[in-house]
C-alpha cells in the first residue's frame, strides 16, 4: 500500500480509482463496511482503492482543545486499511488547508483534479469541506454534475445500536470493552513505551509493565483480562488501570499489564495491551497478602476469559 503526502504529483497509478473520503477513527464496522466496498467496486474495474484521511483527528487541528483521544495509531490505521484491499492513502501535508476548503473546492480540486476518482464511497452520515458544510445530498449533486458514480453504504450496527467512533469512546472511557470490541471488530489495543513505575507489583510476585501513551484514551480504572502484544505475540495478562490504592501515597493514574508466563524487561519497547474484559474495580486491600491473593484469583479468571474467546 503506497502512502501519498503530495497532491500536486499523484502518481498516474493511483488517479481514476474509487474513493472514500474521512478520518477513519478507529477503523471500526462501519469504516469497514465502506472500505471494503470501494475495494470491492475498485477490484470489479480494475481500478486502485485510495482513501484520503487526516491525521491527527480535524480538531486537533482546529480546535485542540475539542480534539478527542486517539482510539489507535497512525500505523493501526494504515494497517487496517491495508487488510481491507486499500492501494494508497492519502495523508496531505497541509491538512489546514485542505480542511479550509469549500466541499466544492475540496471536490474540484482533490476528488476530480488531483485524484481524478471514478467513484466515491462513503458512510451515509458523510460530511465534508470547511466547516464540515458539505453533506452526502452535496457529494452527490457535485458527483453526478460532474460524471462521477457516487455510492452510500448504510451505517454498521452492533448490540442493536448505530457504530460510531463517538459511541466506542464512550464504551471504553466506561470500562465497557468488550462491547467496544463489537463495534470495533477486535479488541480496543492501548499501545504506548514501557516505562519505569515504582515497582510495586514485583514486590508482590507480580512484575508489570507500566505503558505510557499520554494521547490514547485510558479505559475506566479497574482490572481488566487482556493480550499483552511483545514482539509480534499475543500474551494473556491482568491489567490494571488504576492508582494503587491498596498502597499509600498520591499516584497519577497509570496502565499496567502483569504479562503471564513472561519474563524479561521491556523498558523503552512499544507494546499494545488488547484490553478483553472487565474484571472487577479497584479495591483498596487491608494488607499486600490480601492483594497478592486477589492477583492470584484475578490471573486465574484472566486464564479462563481468554480461554473462552
Amino acid at each position: 500500500m503506497e502512502l501519498i503526502r503530495d497532491l500536486d504529483s499523484i502518481d498516474p497509478r493511483f488517479r481514476g480509482g474509487v474513493l472514500s473520503v474521512g478520518v477513519f477513527d478507529g477503523v471500526h464496522l462501519g469504516h469497514q463496511k465502506v472500505l471494503g466496498r470501494a475495494a470491492e467496486r475498485a477490484r470489479a474495474a480494475g481500478a486502485p482503492a485510495v482513501v484520503f484521511t487526516f491525521h491527527p483527528h480535524p480538531l486537533a487541528m482546529l480546535r485542540p482543545q475539542d480534539a478527542p483521544p486517539l482510539i489507535q495509531t497512525f500505523g493501526q490505521k494504515l494497517e487496517l486499511m491495508r487488510a481491507l484491499g486499500v492501494a494508497a492513502v492519502v495523508w496531505p501535508r497541509d491538512g489546514r488547508a485542505v480542511l479550509a476548503m469549500s466541499p466544492e473546492t475540496f471536490f474540484d480540486r482533490v476528488v476530480r483534479g488531483a485524484l481524478g476518482a471514478r467513484a466515491v464511497v462513503e458512510g451515509a452520515d458523510f460530511r465534508f469541506g470547511a466547516g464540515a458544510s458539505g453533506d452526502r445530498e452535496r457529494l452527490a449533486a457535485l458527483a453526478g454534475s460532474r460524471g462521477i458514480e457516487a455510492e452510500f453504504v448504510a451505517d454498521a450496527v452492533a448490540d442493536g445500536e448505530r457504530v460510531s467512533s463517538t459511541r466506542i469512546r464512550r464504551l471504553i472511557a466506561a470500562g465497557s470493552v468488550a462491547e467496544a470490541a463489537r463495534c470495533l471488530g477486535r479488541p480496543y489495543r492501548f499501545q504506548g513505551t514501557v516505562v519505569e513505575g515504582r515497582h510495586l507489583g514485583a514486590r508482590l510476585g507480580y512484575p508489570t509493565v507500566n505503558i505510557y501513551a499520554p494521547r490514547f484514551l485510558v479505559p475506566a480504572e479497574g482490572v481488566y483480562a487482556g493480550r499483552a502484544v511483545v514482539g509480534g505475540a499475543a500474551l494473556p495478562a491482568a491489567v490494571s488501570v488504576g492508582r494503587a490504592p491498596t498502597f499509600p501515597g498520591d499516584r497519577p493514574l497509570a496502565v499496567e499489564a502483569f504479562i503471564l508466563g513472561f519474563d524479561g524487561e521491556l523498558y523503552g519497547e512499544q507494546v499494545g495491551v488488547d484490553f478483553v474484559e472487565y474484571l472487577r474495580p479497584q479495591e483498596a486491600f487491608a494488607d499486600a497478602d490480601a492483594l497478592r491473593a486477589r492477583m492470584a484469583e484475578d490471573c486465574r479468571r484472566v486464564r479462563e476469559t481468554l480461554a473462552a474467546r
